[in-house]
């Protein structure tokens, strides 16, 4: 499983990728309201000369909830960015599984995001798109379970080799991400503040403590 930032702010973006520790950049609208004001598309160029080096995707939100429109912003946006690995993030729904299919008709890699069940998933995917997002955290507050979803999908997409990757978003703990490992998601999307606590551990720093206090300077 990889692990994307989920995020659009340019210190987070860089740290991230100075550590080689994920494979991928999500960001969404309010996301991108905060650091960019109103001027998204800057923003967003400088998020692309951060990551055109390592040829990590970067996921962009359509801002509309027009579908004509969201094919409009889509084209858009791939043409101001000129990024190869740029992926264009649609809610998943019935007018959008034909936005779906158009973009994907044209070139344009896509994420069907803020699916909360299993079958809109898979609808999504079927449209064309290239990612799957299920929105884990809010589907737990609706109640259902959401790391049975996790599994379901990721077997229905095809495990491993899968063309559709499933992403799983809305994670509020380090523990949800080892569950989306276990369940078969292909990414884990997370805030900047989740990616410390992936790679420490109270006993790690025990350890360390341990081996530090018995050291003996080498005789060199």
């Amino acid at each position: 499983m990889k692990v994307f930032l989920d995020s659009a702010r340019l210190g987070e973006i860089d740290s991230a990728l100075c550590r080689r520790c994920v494979a991928g950049v999500t960001t969404n609208p309010t996301f991108l309201v905060e650091e960019a004001g109103g001027r998204p598309l800057a923003h967003l160029r400088r998020a692309v000369e951060l990551l055109r080096p390592h040829h990590l995707p970067l996921c962009v939100q359509v801002m509309t909830t027009v579908p004509a429109e969201m094919v409009r912003q889509a084209e858009a946006i791939n043409d101001a960015l000129g990024y190869g690995d740029l992926v264009v993030k649609v809610p998943c729904g019935w007018e959008e599984l034909e936005v779906i299919a158009k973009l994907h008709r044209r070139g344009i890699a896509v994420n069907g995001t803020a699916c909360m069940t299993a079958t809109q998933a898979l609808m999504a995917a079927a449209a064309g798109a290239r990612y799957v997002t299920l929105f884990y955290g809010k589907m737990s507050d609706a109640g259902i379970d959401a790391g049975d979803v996790v599994e379901d999908v990721a077997r229905a997409l095809g495990g491993p080799a899968a063309t559709c990757e499933l992403v799983v978003a809305s994670i509020r703990r380090t523990y949800d991400v080892h569950e989306c490992l276990r369940r078969g998601a292909h990414v884990a999307t997370v805030g900047f503040r989740l990616l410390s606590g992936l790679c420490e551990h109270p006993k790690t720093v025990e350890a360390v403590r341990g081996f530090a206090a018995s050291f003996v300077p080498l005789d060199v």
